[in-house]
């Protein structure tokens, strides 16, 4: 997330100037001794070689110089430029030309004559590049295992988060080349990964291209379980700027932020900072799952907890400095659109240092550093009045045994409608159902009285409406489709228990734009294998079905699918 000196080379795209207008040179007069339509002798030099300059044209920075070969001169060598945006030196013996832009940006022509009175022009173009790309970062990340494809997100990220774009460059201008990650990188272990990073600047900026050295260091930490959690829903949707949620996490004490927020008119910018608190510079390991912007909240709260359920275990995250007086950006959405949520949840330890302040904040949508810092600086915006916030206490929740005896009844265990506990009751006020960022783990201790195998199933219920599901079972990520209907959808494969004592564990989060509470069990009876289509009678938004009979031949109208963010968070 956040992260020997190169040389940079900057390539460009340059606009063709309007073809320079034919230069007359008047023929020979005619020899005394040969009429003027004679057949030039053999012996007769040929006419010289066109004017060539090397490079043909030029795209400089201001104050920067380049110089320019000039091929098949014959005599003095002069130059001249119609617009004063730089001044040109003419080296006779070299034939060369040194060109030095000012302070100016724009376009100019230079011309150049030889002693024969041939002519060339080059075009030049000042501007200032399209970005600053560094030269080096470093990146620091943990985990054990750590996964490839998430390695290279953080390193991208990390890349273009430094790379510093000039005003007007959009971030889709930033593409990074083809680059080789290490086969592993366990713990304590380092890489160097060169990267490179090319920002076209279109007519305004000249293109700006450099290879960035990443050095990678995957740090030695130990697994934290926070107990605390600070969640934030509340405004919901976000009708204004300003700060929605705003709370400390000290040394020692680790807390994990779950946010949602569903944007409402205008086009904003959704941010969640860390700032330190005290004097000092603290570092910080980061468990972040985000995603978003999205109109299809569901998809979004069930890509938050798919994804923290794999990173978590793996204890996958990214260290980073939270430095005195500039506030590090944890996770940026830009632009979030009418109906766009975006969601998070971040597991935030400090390594060393003192107190960080985690803050999320709406912006403008094209605000600056110091507008999103001034935003940051104010009061926090009043609740929608549903009271969905608060800081809880997590350090023994969510963890549950449930017995199961094949030759006996179901076992089942709901969750999904409680509240944790709050943290500092009075102080901290609110409640969390639909335990929104709490790391559900059921153990079902399993008995099978029989000598031989028995077939077990382990099932999920909708109790409160339209959900999606990501479990962890066994270790194994499994996913669940759009479910509505109060049946048993299977999770996963069914378990072959053998004689006597086993366990299957279960870790599992709630969905943001789901509805709670859900069941899950465990049964011998088989349950309905895979959810149904999401525009089914049974499915998460059926569609109504055409009465009319189609006309012979033709094909009967198939119903489309519809945005999944109907539910509520």
């Amino acid at each position: 997330m956040n992260l020997p000196a190169l040389f940079f080379a900057l390539a460009v795209q340059v606009t063709p100037p309007p073809t320079p207008p034919a230069i007359y040179t008047p023929p020979p007069s005619p020899s005394p001794s040969a009429p003027a339509s004679a057949t030039p002798l053999p012996s007769e030099s040929p006419a010289p070689s066109a004017l060539t300059a090397t490079p043909a044209a030029l795209n400089l920075q201001p104050r920067q110089t380049q110089s320019v070969s000039i091929g098949n001169a014959s005599g003095p060598v002069t130059a001249s430029i119609d617009v004063p945006l730089a001044t040109i030196a003419v080296d006779q013996n070299a034939r060369t030309l040194t060109v030095t832009a000012g302070a100016q940006t724009g376009r100019a022509t230079i011309t150049v004559y030889d002693g024969t009175g041939a002519s060339l022009q080059i075009p030049l173009r000042v501007a200032l590049p399209a970005a600053t790309i560094p030269a080096t970062i470093a990146l620091r990340v943990t985990g054990d295992p750590v996964d490839q494809a998430w390695l290279q997100k953080q390193l991208q990220q990390a890349v273009l988060k430094a790379v510093q774009l000039q005003q007007g460059v959009a971030p889709q201008s930033v593409q990074i080349g083809s680059y080789s990650l290490p086969p592993s990188l366990g713990p304590g272990a380092s890489a160097g990964v060169p990267v490179p990073v090319h920002v076209a600047g279109g007519d305004r900026y000249l293109d700006a291209d450099a290879q960035v050295s990443v050095t990678l260091e995957n740090v030695a930490l130990d697994p934290f379980a926070p107990p605390l959690l600070f969640y934030d829903d509340d405004p919901e949707k976000i009708v204004q700027n300003g700060v929605l949620y705003r709370a400390h996490v000290n040394p020692g004490a680790p807390a994990r932020l779950y946010y949602y927020h569903q944007n409402t008119a205008d086009a904003r910018r959704l941010l969640v900072l860390l700032s330190a608190a005290g004097a000092q510079t603290s570092t910080v390991q980061l468990i972040d799952a985000s995603a978003g912007p999205n109109i299809d909240v569901m998809s979004v709260g069930h890509a938050v907890s798919r994804d923290f359920l794999t990173y978590k275990p793996r204890n996958q995250g990214v260290v980073v400095d939270v430095t005195p007086g500039a506030p590090l950006i944890a996770d940026d959405f830009q632009v979030m659109k009418p109906l766009d949520g975006a969601a998070g949840n971040i597991g935030i330890r400090i390594v060393s240092g003192g107190p960080v302040t985690v803050t999320v904040v709406a912006v403008p949508a094209q605000a600056s550093a110091q507008d999103v810092a001034a935003f940051a600086a104010g009061p926090q915006l009043p609740g929608d009045g549903h009271h969905r916030t608060g800081i809880f206490n997590i350090a023994a929740y969510g963890t549950e045994t449930i017995a199961y005896s094949t030759a006996g009844p179901d076992a089942q265990f709901q969750y999904g409608a409680a509240s944790p506990p709050l943290a500092n009751p009075p102080a901290s006020t609110g409640h969390d159902y639909g335990e929104y960022g709490v790391m559900r783990t059921l153990t079902f201790e399993v008995e099978n009285p029989s000598a031989d195998p028995a077939t077990v199933y382990l099932y999920e219920r909708p109790m409160g409406g339209v959900v999606r599901s990501s479990f962890l079972v066994n270790g194994a990520l499994v996913q669940v489709g759009c479910a509505r209907v109060s049946n048993r959808y299977q999770i996963g494969p069914p378990f072959a228990a053998a004689s006597g004592k086993s366990q299957i564990q279960v870790q599992t989060m709630t969905d943001g734009g789901s509805n709670y509470p859900l069941e899950v069990g465990l049964t011998t009876t088989p349950p309905e294998a895979v959810t149904p289509a999401i525009t089914a009678a049974d499915g998460c938004f059926p569609k109504p079905q055409s009465t009319s009979t189609p006309a012979p031949g033709a094909t009967p109208p198939v119903p489309m699918p519809e945005p999944t963010g109907r539910a509520r968070f």
